[in-house]
């Protein structure tokens, strides 16, 4: 039913789905500006690392063998690059790095935070903020929660890359064949799972009770951990239907669904935080959603340890 009512505050609130599109839009064409002197200077070291490699650029190929095989031979060729780019020019790399895992999610971070300082408006009483109104409103707590999040997601990508490199160059023709593809989906989906659920509730716990970042981080868990069965299940089948979808639609379609999945997730994570607070909602102008009270909840849990 969480998901469902997120759907429907999602349809209802299409005009800040197509703000936070655009601003998406903008952050990622200025990280692809700052990462041009990048391309240019590894274009020959990348295509040189082409050549050598069996590894194609044609899509369909790899279903010609093995896609395990294909997989690790991708994964081959991604440290060989890496590799060549530090011993070629290590400050352009570090520039790099700086420009992928800090800037582009920072400017995300603050992209989200935004949009469910807009929703709570919406959810709360019906009120509607510009994107810019809600930006400039919120700077101080969207920056320091940007900040902290993006920290945090860092070291939860530094484990899913070390770990999907590790499994994914194991030298074992046979597990290539038959259970790379296989592990390295589950671990992408369930740490993936992992670090939403954590952060599910961090984003509104800051909006709706206006404490710190630290104190919303605590708040935003323990609220979560209500329903964390649920919760957990939500986000597993939406990153299950992400990875799906971006396997068969191809990269490029990131461009699309990464603007869309952020914006459903925003909704399915301020009515999971309203739930779970037992407070009342409006998911669009003719219904409120009228979740039980946080005593009942916690009563009811306590009396069947009772019982």
């Amino acid at each position: 039913m969480t998901f469902i009512n997120s759907i429907k505050l999602f349809c209802s609130n299409w005009d800040k789905v197509l703000k936070l599109f655009l601003y998406y839009l903008f952050v990622i064409c200025v990280t692809a500006l700052l990462l041009l002197p990048v391309f240019f200077a590894f274009d020959e070291i990348i295509r040189d690392n082409l050549q050598n490699s069996a590894v194609t650029t044609n899509y369909l190929t790899m279903f010609h063998s093995s896609f395990g095989v294909y997989l690790h031979g991708v994964m081959s060729l991604i440290v060989n690059i890496v590799r060549d780019a530090f011993n070629s020019n290590v400050g352009l790399v570090i520039y790099a790095g700086i420009v992928v895992c800090l800037f582009l999610p920072f400017l995300f971070n603050i992209g989200k935070y935004v949009v469910c300082e807009m929703l709570y408006g919406y959810m709360a009483n019906k009120s509607k903020v510009g994107f810019f109104s809600a930006l400039f409103k919120t700077l101080n707590k969207s920056v320091l929660y940007a900040l902290a999040k993006t920290c945090y997601d860092i070291l939860f990508m530094a484990v899913i890359l070390v770990s999907v490199f590790a499994v994914g160059l194991v030298e074992s023709v046979n597990f290539q064949t038959y259970f790379l593809p296989l592990c390295e989906f589950l671990i992408l989906v369930v740490l993936f799972t992992l670090n939403k659920i954590s952060t599910t509730g961090w984003a509104p716990a800051i909006i709706i009770f206006g404490v710190s970042v630290g104190k919303g981080y605590r708040r935003g868990v323990k609220t979560i951990s209500r329903r964390f069965f649920k919760t957990l299940f939500v986000n597993l089948i939406s990153d299950l239907v992400f990875f799906l979808f971006t396997y068969i639609a191809g990269v490029y379609s990131l461009l699309l669904t990464i603007p869309l999945i952020t914006a459903l997730l925003c909704t399915f994570d301020m009515i999971t935080f309203f739930t779970c607070q037992g407070m009342r909602y409006y998911i669009n102008s003719k219904i409120i959603m009228t979740p039980k009270k946080l005593e009942e909840v916690d009563s009811f849990k306590k009396a069947k340890y009772i019982i």
